[in-house]
């Protein structure tokens, strides 16, 4: 059988690729592809499909698609869409639908005392932000914010991909830092109430990016090459 091959879709939407150093290790388990998603003004989420179709279709087998925040939600409506090309999912810290976490975000911003806080006050854990914020700078210098406004007008204001999650046949592995304030890991915990087979990995004492530090990042790969050792 040849390699399987694993997409890692990217966050934002509006960024760049920056899981490439997180996870180009990986290449010795899987054919890793990493990629930057389409860009501009009147991007649209049909836009985004049809590029991950693309590099879908290079592959001889279905795929692993390992989506990060946003590249998750593209990782989702991929999946529901074309089914027999994906054959297994890694979300990581992610939601499932504007309505299911933007209202309990609010409340744990204002529970924390983080109204009106700086992206790395939001993204990383406390621990983390010394280091973490050259890390978040690097990001939102590739970003681009027409692609945002463009995929937040047409699509992110008001998505909703419960029912779709809950059709897929392939094994989910949900990824999610017990720290992260932009979707709070009470959250990202009921995703297995929607589909029975979500595994849940919760990363202890990290953020957004339960990734960027090595210890996280072993504990978070454990898992993917279990429940996907079939493929």
């Amino acid at each position: 059988m040849s390699e399987t091959t694993a997409i890692f879709l990217h966050g934002g939407p509006g960024f760049k690729d920056y899981l490439k150093p997180f996870f180009q290790d990986l290449s010795s388990h899987f054919k890793c592809i990493f990629y930057d998603q389409a860009k501009g003004p009147e991007v649209e989420i049909g836009h985004l499909l049809s590029q991950l179709d693309l590099h879908v279709d290079a592959s001889s087998q279905p795929v692993i698609l390992v989506g990060h925040s946003w590249g998750a939600v593209l990782a989702i409506e991929y999946a529901a869409r074309y089914p027999q090309k994906v054959s297994g999912l890694a979300m990581i810290c992610s939601g499932l639908s504007h309505d299911h976490w933007f209202t309990e975000y609010q409340k744990e911003k204002e529970h924390l005392g983080l109204l009106n806080a700086s992206a790395e006050e939001i993204f990383l854990a406390p621990h983390e932000r010394a280091e973490g914020k050259a890390l978040l700078d690097n990001f939102w210098e590739t970003f681009s914010e027409e692609t945002f406004e463009s995929l937040n007008k047409t699509y992110l204001v008001d998505y909703d991909l419960i029912a779709k999650f809950s059709t897929l046949q392939i094994p989910v592995l949900n990824i999610f830092g017990e720290m992260d304030i932009r979707f709070p890991s009470r959250i990202t915990k009921t995703f297995s109430a929607y589909n029975p087979n979500v595994v849940n990995l919760e990363v202890k004492k990290t953020g957004h990016f339960p990734f960027v530090q090595r210890e996280g990042r072993e504990l978070t790969w454990q898992a993917p090459r279990t429940a996907f050792a079939k493929y």
